[in-house]
């Protein structure tokens, strides 16, 4: 075995033993505190003096941080060879617990509570862990098919995701605006990690999407500084997001799929009794019953590629995107028409999901296209004193259209909105920006 091999078992080995201890029924800590006999009189004062004595240097240390914070500052060397996993996990098992009467208020604030200062202050060493983490190469150690692994990581990284977006939004209202942005640009990378993994890519554009609002919450109340903003567009264009293709989702959910029925009996049994009913005659269902499980997988899975083979034509091509969902609607119903196609493989297109995936991930790309495009009426703004009439030429495009967004001057700033008649009335797809008064 050479050592590259050797170093990823001991990786994957490593992040399945974490992520199992993170499973495991362990009571939290103040769970466990009040198994213990409660303290009385003085111990329960001197309890409460430690407790607040805590609160206050976490405070202290997150203002201290905040006074004396500065941007990254990139060194030149090269990407850290190591596991960045290795960290995530550190940092899952140093994550304090939100006090409860913050629990919620951290999703969203506008102006941070002293409580929530005092929270991120316990949180630094796990900011500084992830910070760190997000620059290296990651194997995450996920064991396939254990769906309960998964959970629990994406439950993690999602409370690591609330405490820097909380981060970014304090430090943003305390005028830290390039270090607010790089907190964000953080979270995009670690959701580039959650993409390189096969069981963990289906969170990778959803865990992207926070980030990037808050990227425009935070241009929206920053002073429009040339400095700033074109450090921002050089950074943003160099740290990517999830970069996931249409095909590769696709790929890997026939595989998790095929993976799946191999590891459990009953959904094996299923689909192949779906498939004896789509048989013909009673030769063709004989035959299925006949069929070893290997056998039937492997008949399923070589059909299902043989079709997305042929589908991925269309997503690829240089058709307008409304003219590609007809063109995939009409592959799939002819695929589930066609006598050729057999018993076995109509019985896993059910599985297919249709245009919805396509779709999302065409948004998604709208919603960072529209953000580039913001940046440079942004920047605009900052050279001239006022908004621009029109949007700059050679801007990233409307991915539905393959045209320029629609450019609207509002009352708190400017929206950008995807062209056709079909997104004129959906909000969703309209970004809005706000300009510093």
């Amino acid at each position: 075995m050479n050592n590259k091999n050797s170093k990823k078992k001991i990786y994957v080995t490593y992040g399945i033993i974490i992520l199992w201890l993170m499973t495991v029924n362990v009571p939290a800590f103040s769970e466990t505190e009040t198994e213990a006999p409660e303290p009385t009189g003085k111990g329960i004062e001197m309890s409460r003096a430690i407790a607040v004595a805590k609160d206050q240097r976490a405070y202290e240390a997150y203002e201290k941080r905040n006074a004396e914070i500065t941007p990254w500052v990139e060194d030149g060397t090269p990407p850290n060879p190591g596991n960045a996993a290795l960290l995530y996990y550190q940092a899952f098992l140093l994550r304090p617990e939100p006090p409860e009467a913050i629990r919620y208020k951290i999703h969203s604030f506008t102006e941070p509570t002293r409580q929530i200062r005092t929270y991120l202050g316990h949180c630094l060493p796990v900011i500084e862990i992830v910070e760190t983490a997000s620059r290296m190469s990651c194997i995450w150690g996920v064991w396939p098919e254990r769906r309960l692994s998964t959970m629990a990581l994406r439950r993690e990284m999602g409370s690591i995701q609330d405490i820097f977006l909380a981060d970014a939004r304090t430090l943003a209202v305390d005028g830290h605006f390039r270090v607010a942005l790089e907190r964000c640009l953080t979270l995009r990378r670690i959701a580039r990690h959650l993409s390189d993994d096969p069981q963990l890519h289906i969170y990778a554009t959803g865990f992207d999407t926070l980030p990037l609002n808050v990227i425009r919450d935070v241009l929206g109340i920053m002073p429009p500084d040339v400095g700033t903003l074109t450090w921002f567009r050089g950074q943003f264009a160099v740290v990517h997001g999830p970069e996931l293709s249409y095909a590769e989702i696709l790929r890997a959910r026939i595989r998790r799929f095929i993976n799946h029925m191999r590891t459990t009996p009953r959904s094996l049994s299923y689909y192949k009794n779906l498939a004896i009913k789509e048989a013909e005659d009673e030769q063709a269902k004989n035959d299925i019953r006949n069929m070893t499980d290997e056998q039937f997988l492997a008949k399923a899975s070589e059909g299902y590629v043989r079709f997305l083979d042929s589908y991925f034509w269309v997503v690829d091509s240089e058709m307008a995107y409304e003219q590609k969902l007809v063109q995939m609607n009409e592959l799939y119903n002819e695929k589930i028409k066609d006598q050729n196609t057999g018993p076995v493989v109509k019985s896993v297109m059910t599985l297919f999901p249709g245009t919805g995936g396509y779709t999302s991930l065409v948004e998604h790309t709208a919603h960072v296209n529209g953000i580039k495009a913001a940046v440079e009426v942004y920047l605009a703004l900052a050279k001239t004193g006022q908004l621009p009439k029109k949007l700059p030429d050679h801007l990233p495009k409307d991915p539905f259209t393959g045209r320029d967004f629609v450019y609207e001057i509002t009352d708190e700033g400017f929206a950008l909105r995807c062209q056709g008649k079909d997104f004129l009335n959906r909000k969703y797809r309209r970004l809005e920006f706000k300009v510093k008064k």
